[in-house]
């Protein structure tokens, strides 16, 4: 997708070549979600988490009604119907960023697969293993500087914008307005917040997308740090992106057992290294402008 030669101060080509591009499944954020022609101005689905991301797919992607949208390379996973049963509903957003968000809320990923001998491209939704010291299933995998597979941790527990109960207002106006609450913390760890979902079609769908969007602006808690290769656990192989694992720092009375939402591969001539995220992200600068893009376009 990008490509740089550098020229030196004397004329000459250097040996710097940068080049830039998305992994396969970046081919997902070159479709929007485009309302069904016969829906109600959106496309809506339900069922479970997979079943949703795999028709978004298919409608966009594999199967659209303007044939020029298609991606021909491009096939579906067979649905195993992994997650909860939900709705959800979308209308010219980014379409990974849309399953991005999903997979998310549900603990769920996905991603693009190139299959070598039918030369396709093969969607599908990942579902990470549960690697906690709780679970006796699996060989669990901690991270701790106890046992030396850690290194440069930071650790981030925040309560800023967020919101643990919401108002979820869909459809009329004013005092005519329907309301629903979503979330019951009590006391003085309540935090409120209106969520505007006037897009739902009925009580049921105003619930979910009020949960949905409250999950947004749930609590932070992440854990940063550098994980020392191959010194406990081998990286793709005991662990991997979208395990449940538990992460230690005694020197700080952290215990958390959580996903590893972020997996950052480094390669340089003195040798390679990962670093890793755990629980969620706060959100940044762009997270927070798409939020308030989808707001706008609803």
């Amino acid at each position: 997708m990008h490509r740089e030669n550098e020229v030196d101060e004397n004329g000459e080509s250097t040996d710097t070549l940068i080049i830039k591009g998305p992994t396969l499944k970046g081919i997902m954020s070159r479709r929007l979600i485009v309302p069904l022609t016969n829906g109600n101005g959106y496309d809506s689905q339900n069922g479970s988490i997979e079943t949703i991301m795999k028709a978004f797919v298919n409608n966009n992607v594999v199967n659209p009604t303007d044939a020029n949208r298609k991606i021909p390379q491009v096939v579906v996973a067979a649905d195993q119907k992994r997650g909860k049963q939900d709705a959800w509903r979308s209308r010219f957003e980014v379409l990974s960023d849309k399953l991005t968000e999903i997979g998310e809320y549900s603990q769920l990923g996905w991603d693009v697969i190139f299959d070598v001998d039918n030369k396709t491209w093969i969607f599908d939704v990942t579902q990470g293993r549960n690697l906690t010291v709780a679970q006796e299933l699996l060989p669990p995998v901690i991270f701790s500087t106890d046992f030396d597979n850690i290194k440069n941790q930071h650790f981030i527990q925040s309560l800023l914008n967020c919101f643990n109960v919401g108002y979820a207002g869909g459809s009329g106006d004013e005092e005519n307005r329907l309301i629903q609450q979503v979330g019951s913390t009590t006391g003085l760890e309540r935090i409120e917040t209106f969520l505007d979902c006037s897009q739902a079609a009925d009580v049921t769908e105003l619930i979910t997308q009020g949960a949905q969007k409250l999950n947004e602006l749930k609590e932070v808690q992440t854990f940063e740090f550098q994980i020392i290769p191959d010194n406990s656990f081998i990286y793709e192989k005991d662990y991997d992106l979208g395990d449940i694992v538990t992460a230690q720092s005694r020197k700080w009375g952290i215990t958390m057992d959580c996903q590893i939402v972020e997996l950052k591969e480094i390669y340089e001539a003195a040798g390679n290294s990962l670093e890793a995220t755990f629980g969620n992200n706060i959100p940044n600068l762009l997270t927070l402008l798409k939020r308030n893009t989808k707001k706008a376009v609803r």
